[in-house]
């Protein structure tokens, strides 16, 4: 059968609540992500290279820092090659995310790498459901 359409995950699938603080909102950043070419999608995990401050996405096996989560990705972005572009992320809480819609690199693949990330973002206040609701 042929496919007719496909949808990308929307920021409503991944972001449940974002709570002001004080009155102030500064969830959102627009960051700099140095990555190799492809796209990145919402509620992609991106960690910061601690030489640079750059960003890119979080991979288990790293050791230039990005390993430890930092951000989540909130627009769907194309990068051309490993140039610099500029992204808007969602950078901390308080904000609630849905765990199962969050996009981690496959070098994540059991739950004690899983749950280190998930504990490197309950550090920046983000709340994560384990269920859509």
């Amino acid at each position: 059968m042929a496919v007719i359409a496909t949808e990308s995950t929307h920021f409503s699938n991944v972001v449940k609540g974002i709570y002001k603080d004080n009155g102030l909102n500064f969830n959102f950043e627009t960051v700099i992500v140095n990555d190799p070419a492809g796209t990145l999608v919402i509620g992609q995990v991106l960690g910061k290279v601690t030489a640079t401050g750059k960003y890119k996405r979080a991979v288990e096996t790293a050791v230039d820092g990005s390993k430890v989560a930092d951000a989540v990705v909130a627009e769907v972005k194309t990068i051309a090659g490993a140039t610099d572009t500029q992204v808007l992320v969602l950078k901390r809480g308080p904000a609630t995310l849905v765990k199962p819609n969050l996009t981690l690199d496959a070098t994540y693949d059991n739950a004690a790498k899983k749950d280190a990330v998930y504990a490197s973002l309950n550090a920046l206040q983000f709340q994560l459901l384990d269920v859509a609701v």
